[in-house]
C-alpha cells in the first residue's frame, strides 16, 4: 500500500472556514498523471496541488495543479496556499534574518518559471504574493447575439450588465471571460446554467467566466466584487480565483475603472472581494504596475492562508 501525506488550507483569508479550500501534497514524487487526476477528484476541492522537484536550476519546486476534471497551467489560490504551507514546514524557504521581512523564491508552473514573494512575521508566513504572466487582451464580445447568450447563461437581464465596460477575454496565463455587472444585487441574482455558460466562455476562447461589479461590500481598499464559474472543470463556483483576479485587476486599470490612483512607483494596489455569495468570504490583494503609454507591465496577486487539516491518502 502506498501512502501520501497531504495538507488542507483555507486560502485568501486569515480565518478558518472562509476563503478557498486547497489540498496540497508536498511530496508527490512517484504519482502518475492519471493518479494525480484521480486524487484531485477524490479530494473534491476546486484545486489540489502536487509538489515535485524542479526540472531546472532556478525553481525551488515544481507545482502541478488539478481541478476534479482537468490540470491547470496556472492558478492563484493553489500557488498562495502551497507556498504558505511549504514556508510553514521549515527548512525549505529561507526565513529573513530576525524572522520578519520578505523572501523571494521561484517556482515552475505549467506556464513557465515565475517568482513568488513570501512575507514573514515572527518566523511565520503572513502572506504570499505571486507574479503572474504578461497581461493580454484576447478579444471583446461585442456581437449582440453572443452577449445575449452570456446573459441567458448567467440568468441576467440586459439591464443587469454594466454597459460602461466591455465583456472581454483577458489573461495573465489563463484566459478568462470578464463580465461587468451593474451592482451587488445583480451579481447576487446570477443563476448559472452550467452547459450554456461553459459553451459561451469556451466559444469566446476563455477557460472560465468571472462576473464582477465595482460595487463592493467593504469599500476601500476593495475595488471589485467577483464571482467565478468554471462548470466544465467540475467547479460550479469558485470561492477565490487568483488567476482571474489578476487579469481582472489589469482590465480595471486598462479601462480606467478604478476610483484610486497609482502610487509613486506607478502601482495600483487594491483588493478584490469574492466568495461571499457562497458563505466563503475571500479577500484577494492585487498589484498592477502601469508603465509608459499606459501599458500594463506587471500583475501580482497575493493573500493570507490558514492551515485547517492534515492527513494521509492510502491506496
Amino acid at each position: 500500500m502506498r501512502q501520501y501525506d497531504f495538507l488542507q488550507l483555507d486560502v485568501f483569508t486569515d480565518r478558518v472556514f472562509h476563503g478557498n479550500p486547497l489540498a496540497v501534497f508536498p511530496e508527490a514524487e512517484g504519482l502518475t498523471d492519471e493518479e494525480m487526476q484521480k486524487i484531485a477528484r477524490e479530494m473534491n476541492l476546486s484545486e489540489t496541488v502536487f509538489v515535485l522537484p524542479p526540472r531546472d536550476d532556478v525553481s525551488l519546486k515544481r507545482l502541478r495543479i488539478f481541478t476534479p476534471m482537468i490540470e491547470l497551467p496556472i492558478a492563484g489560490h493553489p500557488v498562495v496556499g502551497t507556498w504558505n504551507a511549504l514556508a510553514r514546514a521549515g527548512g525549505l524557504v529561507p526565513v529573513p534574518e530576525g524572522g520578519s521581512g520578505w523572501t523571494r523564491v521561484h517556482q515552475e508552473l505549467g506556464v513557465g518559471i515565475l517568482p513568488v514573494d513570501i512575507e514573514f512575521e515572527d518566523g511565520e508566513p503572513r502572506q504570499v504574493v505571486m507574479t503572474q504572466g504578461a497581461f493580454l487582451t484576447h478579444n471583446e464580445v461585442d456581437d449582440m447575439g453572443e452577449r445575449a447568450e452570456i446573459e441567458r447563461a448567467l440568468g441576467l437581464a440586459p439591464e443587469d450588465l454594466d454597459e460602461s465596460l466591455p465583456i472581454e477575454v483577458v489573461s495573465t496565463g489563463l484566459p478568462i471571460l470578464v463580465v461587468p455587472v451593474r451592482s451587488l444585487a445583480g451579481l447576487g441574482r446570477i443563476r448559472m446554467s452550467a452547459s450554456l455558460l461553459a459553451e459561451a466562455y469556451t466559444r469566446a476562447g476563455a477557460a472560465l467566466c468571472y462576473a464582477f461589479t465595482r460595487e463592493t461590500r467593504e469599500g476601500s481598499p476593495s475595488q471589485a466584487h467577483a464571482r467565478s464559474f468554471v462548470p466544465d472543470a467540475g467547479v460550479a463556483e469558485d470561492p477565490a480565483t487568483g488567476a482571474a483576479a489578476g487579469p481582472l485587476a489589469a482590465y480595471l486599470v486598462k479601462h480606467g475603472a478604478l476610483n484610486i490612483e497609482a502610487d509613486d512607483e506607478g502601482v495600483f494596489r487594491f483588493r478584490i472581494e469574492q466568495g461571499d455569495f457562497m458563505e466563503r468570504p475571500s479577500r484577494i490583494n492585487v498589484q498592477v504596475r502601469r508603465g509608459e503609454e499606459a501599458a500594463i507591465e506587471e500583475v501580482r496577486v497575493g493573500g493570507a492562508a490558514v492551515m485547517v487539516a492534515r492527513g494521509s491518502l492510502m491506496f
